[in-house]
């Protein structure tokens, strides 16, 4: 049987599991700590340095790439990655698609109409189920990523 959407009853126990776990004062930091914590400013660039070479091996990781490619293949699982680590940059950090695309050898262009496809494909996630699966996977690791380095 497939899971439904998660409930407030779904989040109550996993609140539940987190102080179990960690107590009351370091659940409390926790949750402080995705709630403040979830975008990179300017100032942080050696974060957001740290941010690109992790998106980077976990989306080789996550899509099952081989790096030496990674930044130059034509098959879709490789521009698929990209397409993420782009959304995923411009999401959880306050840099611009130029300098993205700098990052990444691609025109601010590229990176602007990658960030819409992404954005419409996520949309529609009947339609792309293994790729919404690689990209929440992809996006969870960013997440917790950010939490820790914040």
């Amino acid at each position: 049987m497939e899971k439904t959407s998660p409930n407030y009853q779904d989040l109550q126990s996993s609140i539940d599991q987190l102080l179990g776990k960690f107590g009351l004062h370091k659940t409390l930091e926790i949750i402080q700590s995705l709630t403040n914590n979830t975008t990179l400013k300017a100032k942080d660039d050696e974060k957001a340095k740290l941010l690109l070479v992790f998106l980077v091996a976990k989306s080789i990781e996550i899509f099952q790439l081989q790096e030496p490619q990674f930044y130059s293949s034509a098959v879709q699982e490789y521009k698929e990655a990209r397409m993420s680590c782009y959304y995923l940059l411009k999401k959880y950090t306050d840099s611009s698609y130029a300098i993205i695309g700098e990052h990444f050898g691609q025109s601010k262009r590229a990176i602007l109409y990658n960030y819409h496809k992404c954005e419409e494909i996520l949309s529609i996630p009947q339609f792309y189920k293994d790729y919404i699966s690689k990209f929440k996977l992809l996006e969870d690791h960013v997440i917790n990523f950010l939490a820790k380095l914040n």
